[in-house]
Formats: structure tokens, sequence, C-alpha cells
């Protein structure tokens, strides 16, 4: 994890330690900064390296994490401006909240009702790609709430099922085959999270077909079932 230094400035009697997560080449990257996560918005120094679709995370004082997605990043460091003052600001979105469900419910048969709830909607009205994410955020939200963890994403999937003191075991064998399935569903979550989700919440839209996107629901399906 890389380290980096207290914000000078004004955000320097203000600024608290954070992580922030980030979706790299690599696989998932993590760095330690200070900022001030406020309401809506989060402040950073001027040098700190925050992009939208990064995640910030937040110790809170009960000793778990608050985690925010970043959607929106300005720099502020007009020509004129006080050196002391520049700052990023980042807007910021709680990962904890329950994902949105369509008001209108649209039923896709055969798949599990919440994977229906979270995108028949998006799916019939050909925005393929929000589907895909909707199914999968509601994949990530059920696993949450059954485990109580703080985590998101791929990090969330290897606490909750890690082989070793898994939160939720979804094995049906017993013996080593019971291992090797634990094993397998838990990198089948978290390259769900890694590979499907992610790419789609960062706020672009993929070129998903409706033949693609049927089939990742069914995954999302298949994975919402043995939860």
């Amino acid at each position: 994890m890389a380290l980096a230094r207290r914000s000078s400035g004004f955000l320097g009697q203000i600024s608290e330690p954070l992580t922030r997560i980030r979706q790299g080449a690599n696989g998932e990257e993590q760095a330690d900064v200070y900022g001030s996560v406020q309401e809506d918005k989060a402040l950073f120094g001027i040098e700190t390296d925050i992009e939208e679709g990064d995640l910030i995370q937040k110790p809170l004082p009960t000793g778990k994490i608050k985690t925010y997605r970043v959607a929106k990043v300005t720099y502020h460091n007009p020509p004129g401006m006080p050196s002391h003052i520049h700052h990023v600001e980042a807007r910021i979105e709680p990962m904890n909240a329950r994902p949105p469900v369509s008001s209108r419910r649209v039923e896709l048969p055969g798949l599990h009702p919440k994977i229906s709830d979270a995108a028949g909607a998006l799916f019939v009205d050909g925005h393929f790609s929000k589907a895909v994410l909707a199914a999968f955020q509601a994949v990530e939200h059920e696993v949450q709430q059954k485990t109580q963890l703080n985590d998101s994403g791929v990090s969330l999937m290897h606490k909750a099922f890690n082989q070793a003191n898994p939160h939720i075991n979804v094995a049906r064998h017993t013996g080593r085959n019971a291992q090797d399935e634990q094993e397998g569903f838990r990198f089948l979550f978290a390259g769900a999270m890694g590979g499907l989700r992610n790419p789609r919440a960062h706020g672009v839209d993929l070129p998903d077909s409706e033949q693609e996107a049927l089939e990742y629901l069914a995954f999302a399906s298949a994975l919402m079932r043995r939860l």
C-alpha cells in the first residue's frame, strides 16, 4: 500500500487518514491518503491522486469502515488563488446504501426475483449495461447484508467467502470437494465484481448486447441463489 503525507494548507488542520481503493490493470490498488469527508463530498490536498470511480474508506469510531464511491472530481487551483488553499473536491456517494430498485417491476422469467427487481425494467428498456451493473450491485448488497461487512467489490467477496473462516459457506459437498467448491465460488463472486460490476460502475455504459446482458443477468441470478 502506498503512503501519503498529511495535506498542507487549509486542509492540514482538518484532514483525517483515509484509504483510496482503485481498480487498476493489475487488480485492486490501495493507497493511504489524507482528506476531510463531509456529507456528500470529500476534500483533499491538491497533490492527492483521486479519480472518478475510486472508492474512499473512512474508519468510524465504532471500528467499522464507511465506504464511498467518488462520482466527480474538481480541482480548485485557478491562477491567482493562493497555493495554500488549492484543493481537490470529490463528490461522493455512500456504498452501503441499498441499490436503487425501479418502481416499475419487470419479471425476467427464470431469474432470481431480486435480480428481476434490480435489473428487469432497465433490461426491457434497452439499458443493457445499466441492467448488468444493477444486477451485480444487488448481489453485492445481499452479501453485505448477510455478512455485515463494510467492504465492497472484490475485497468484500474474498472476505465473505474466505475458505479458512467464511462468513458465508456455499459448499454443498463435504471434505475436499467442499473446500474446492467454496474456493471456486469465492473466485466466481470476486471475478463478477472485478470483471462485470466494476467496469460499469465507473460512469461508462459498455456496449453490451441484449444477448450478452441476458447471459450476465443469468450469472448474477446463479450467484444470488447460492446466497
